[in-house]
């Protein structure tokens, strides 16, 4: 006899729930600036309502799942590979961070990110999570002033291709040749003399004290709402959008939104895919 367990679904969903709003707790009020809150990509108001309004945005099904997805793929690979120091407290000018994998078998020390991602494409420099992965690696060799990182991206499901885009939602179809389930990594390489590293130091700094201010004075208009195409895929189905677009940006978080990406600026990031 087989029957619906909804009594043990029901468990299984509240424990990890629990898990799951013990980490986001870690994040508000005035809580440690991560390096994970000041990319841009993220979006650092986002950040702000987070911890001042927590109560405005509910743990969904789908945000547990993704936690839990995450956290399984880093533990089990990182077990797997038995592979240097695993979340080791890294800390810069306020900055918090914790790389999935520091290690130091060779002669040199290099970082490593895991990432997991259910996108049915592979990821490139043109895409916005890949550059999300890259910054955040990038981040962490300014933190520490290593040269050499990796970004290692599990790939969870077969490649699909868009078909078309319209108002009841996407449609995609799997071609018989489409890529597998798998692993890709990135070798990132940032040399310790690259004018870069103080660029980017400077933008961390900077996004770290505008949302520190911002978090000490209650004023979500010193900082920046995200820019297209970001705006247009996260804005919408964000639980802050209403209050958000209710407050203005002042003209200094104007002037920081409208800055030119320092990876669009041609022969910044040397990127070879073959």
């Amino acid at each position: 006899m087989i029957r619906p367990d909804s009594e043990f679904t029901d468990l299984l969903r509240n424990n990890l729930r629990v898990r799951y709003d013990e980490r986001k707790k870690e994040r508000t009020g005035p809580a440690p600036i991560h390096v994970s809150d000041i990319l841009p990509s993220s979006c650092i108001r986002k950040q702000y309502y987070s911890r001042v309004f927590p109560d405005e945005a509910p743990i969904t099904d789908e945000s547990i799942h993704h936690f839990v997805r995450g956290e399984a793929s880093e533990f089990a690979i990182t077990k797997l590979a038995k592979i240097g120091v695993a979340q080791a407290e890294l800390q810069m000018d306020g900055i918090v961070a914790h790389p999935d994998i520091m290690d130091s078998t060779g002669d040199k020390t290099i970082i490593i990110e895991l990432k997991d991602t259910v996108a049915g494409k592979r990821l490139d420099i043109n895409d916005y999570t890949f550059r999300s992965y890259l910054r955040q690696l990038l981040y962490y060799l300014i933190m520490t002033g290593i040269e050499k990182g990796i970004i290692s991206i599990r790939y969870n499901i077969r490649e699909l291709k868009l078909i078309k885009r319209d108002e009841t939602g996407e449609y995609y179809f799997r071609p018989n040749n489409a890529k597998s389930p798998g692993i890709e990594s990135w070798s990132v390489n940032l040399p310790k003399d690259d004018i870069t590293r103080e660029i980017l130091r400077n933008e961390m700094v900077l996004r770290k004290n505008i949302l520190v201010n911002a978090l000490e004075n209650h004023d979500v208009t010193v900082l920046p709402r995200l820019t297209e195409p970001l705006k247009s895929n996260k804005c919408p189905s964000c639980p802050f959008y209403r209050r958000c677009y209710d407050e203005i940006e002042n003209e200094k978080a104007l002037s920081i939104a409208q800055q030119t990406d320092i990876l669009d600026i041609r022969g910044t990031v040397d990127f070879k895919p073959f």
